[in-house]
């Protein structure tokens, strides 16, 4: 019974404490530990880093001990159905080239899939597992798409169709967006939304201590904690079966099932679409919560979309209609 662990924020965050929980579950998944999450160089560029082990989270001396501050966090600990080693060991990575520049994919994976072995043509696995075997294939129809709308369908489809061999549940990341996948009848994923202002408090679920959330996070940090287990006391919610939830920033922007669902309210939607016509509008409290997540800046002359995000905003717009 593996378990995943994903989280999606505006800024790089600290997650010691949430994950000093996850760490624990490994006393039910013994068969390694592994957490992949992506460091910024000067020039923007994203590279994924790993860390794992194929032993139980709770034995290493390094799990306890990490202190990763990233903005997309992915870690899975892992009850095995084939060989115990390390190339078996979760997440993987792989690098492609799609929406017209390279990047590095983490993934894990919840589940038994059954026969995906004989999917993958042109990237071979390195070790056994129908995971890595499915994320294969996953990366080889991905590879050499050329816009964020052929990027989100096609995994969607490509996810759709390994649920057909079985249980599915996925975190997955480009280092910009997170996507998370869920089909399981036993294992659900949960769901939780930390958006400021941060007045709660959180206890580890079987913890004798709770903590501030408040104290722990930035007054402008917006992050989503995606979970196989909730981790907390605090309000996760279940993510529904076979839609592909897709995260950026901090943000849960889009679900994708029969049709492109927008997540964000009605007023930040309309926003969007009058900054992207070219509009003049005000500094709100709302134009202040999409430069938090990062869809808009603020210049000189007024509110713009911000650099490189103008493909997801024509799609949250153009599908809300």
């Amino acid at each position: 019974m593996c378990e995943l662990f994903g989280v999606n924020a505006n800024k790089k965050v600290d997650v010691n404490f949430t994950w000093q929980g996850f760490v624990r579950k490994g006393k039910l998944n013994p068969h390694g530990w592994g957490v992949g999450w992506y460091l910024t160089a000067a020039n923007g560029k994203r590279a994924a880093s790993l860390v794992k082990q194929p032993i139980p989270a709770y034995k290493s001396r390094i799990a306890p001990k990490l202190n990763i501050k990233s903005q997309v966090i992915i870690s899975h600990v892992r009850y095995a159905t084939s060989e115990i080693n390390y190339l078996n060991t979760h997440p993987f990575v792989r690098r492609i080239w799609s929406v017209r520049q390279y990047d590095e994919w983490i993934f894990a994976h919840n589940g038994v899939l059954d026969g995906v072995d004989r999917l993958p043509k042109r990237f071979k696995p390195l070790g056994t597992t129908d995971s890595e075997a499915a994320f294969c294939y996953i990366m080889e129809n991905l590879e050499g798409i050329g816009t964020i709308r052929e990027l989100f369908t096609k995994l969607y489809q490509l996810l759709n169709e390994l649920s057909d061999y079985g249980t599915l549940n996925v975190l997955i990341s480009n280092g910009r967006y997170l996507f998370a996948y869920h089909h399981h009848p036993r294992n659900k994923m949960w769901l939780l939304k930390r958006h400021p202002p941060h007045k709660s408090h959180a206890r580890l679920f079987d913890e004798d201590f709770e903590v501030s959330i408040g104290d722990v996070k930035a007054e402008d940090e917006y992050a989503y904690l995606v979970a196989t287990k909730k981790l907390t006391d605090e309000n996760w919610e279940k993510l529904e079966k076979k839609k592909l939830y897709i995260f950026r920033d901090g943000a849960l922007l889009l679900k994708i099932g029969r049709k492109i669902e927008p997540m964000l309210d009605s007023e930040a939607i309309e926003v969007l679409r009058a900054v992207l016509n070219g509009e003049s509008v005000e500094v709100n409290e709302t134009v202040k919560r999409l430069v938090d997540l990062r869809l808009l800046k603020i210049t000189e002359n007024g509110v713009a979309i911000n650099n490189h995000r103008e493909a997801i905003v024509k799609l949250i717009v153009r599908e809300e209609r």
